[in-house]
């Protein structure tokens, strides 16, 4: 299985959401919140990468 970059997930839920090929700023940040997959938490610690990985791999079911 090839990699999953946490960007490529981010963008291709842009494009299935707004249809766009070059979404807005706000348009990412609206994905990142609805999946989880912000890189900080609210406190401004990283997040680990065991959270991270479970998330994108729920997103990208999501694209399926």
């Amino acid at each position: 299985m090839a990699k999953i970059s946490r960007l490529w997930v981010i963008r291709k839920l842009c494009q299935k959401h707004y249809g766009t090929a070059h979404p807005t700023a706000a348009q990412i940040n609206n994905v990142i919140h609805k999946y989880g997959l912000n890189r900080y938490s609210v406190d401004g610690k990283v997040r680990s990468k065991e959270v991270l990985t479970k998330y994108i791999a729920q997103a990208y079911a999501k694209l399926k």
